[in-house]
């Protein structure tokens, strides 16, 4: 195929994504009530509120946007390997393969893993600082975007080790590469963590960075395991 049989491939695929993630966000809409219900256990207590008439408009069409995203991401996938995939060797579509149920299957269990320990953790350590004079009141903006940034962040860390499994898949890095650098890897995390974080503090982004580390070392326990 030429250049420009390529990119209008490309397109094509890029507009049918689109349509795609446009209707999944409509069906999520309907659902963003039962989302924030689901969520508000989080607040402690604590009132949800919106300071400018468009805000909660906009929250609730974040909401719809990511989840519409993630209803819609086995399409993206589709689309993505059916776009890659003619480019890669036979070893290394061997290793997409084998790869691709476990990827879902690992941001799904970053998601969890947001859901049921960062979230919680996070949300318990700072609503402590409430008192009787300082009562928390939540922007609802807010929330929904401290809640699904760190989500997908995690969902996305918890990719590493099918990052690091596929490079060793076909040769290009080793167990023995990552073990040199583990202190530069756990430099790197903290930096990561800490920049994409929707908070500045130093708690979260530690929160944050503990599963990069883990999932690192799984990576290279992996690697160890199985060999090249």
């Amino acid at each position: 195929m030429s250049l420009v049989g390529h990119l209008e491939e490309l397109r094509w695929r890029i507009l049918w994504s689109l349509f795609y993630w446009i209707i999944a966000c409509f069906i999520v809409w309907g659902a963003v009530p039962r989302i924030i219900d689901f969520c508000t256990p989080l607040l402690k207590g604590a009132n949800l509120i919106f300071t400018s008439p468009t805000e909660a408009f906009f929250a609730y069409l974040n909401a719809a946007m990511v989840g519409g995203a993630c209803l819609a991401s086995p399409i993206f996938l589709y689309h993505i390997l059916m776009f890659v995939l003619p480019g890669l060797e036979k070893g290394e579509r061997k290793w997409v393969y084998r790869l691709l149920p476990l990827s879902i299957f690992q941001f799904l269990l970053g998601c969890i893993f947001a859901l049921k320990l960062v979230l919680p953790g996070t949300m318990d350590f700072f609503m402590g600082f409430a008192t009787g004079k300082l009562i928390p009141q939540i922007k609802i903006g807010e929330f929904i975007g401290f809640i699904t940034t760190l989500t997908i962040i995690c969902g996305i860390i918890f990719e590493l080790p099918i990052v690091l499994m596929f490079l060793a898949g076909i040769g290009l890095v080793t167990s023995k590469f990552l073990a040199r650098h583990r202190r530069m890897a756990y430099f790197l995390a903290f930096v990561v963590s800490a920049v994409a974080t929707p908070t500045p503090d130093a708690f979260t982004a530690t929160v944050v960075a503990l599963p990069i580390l883990i999932n690192y070392e799984v990576s290279l326990f992996l690697i160890r395991l199985c060999g090249k």
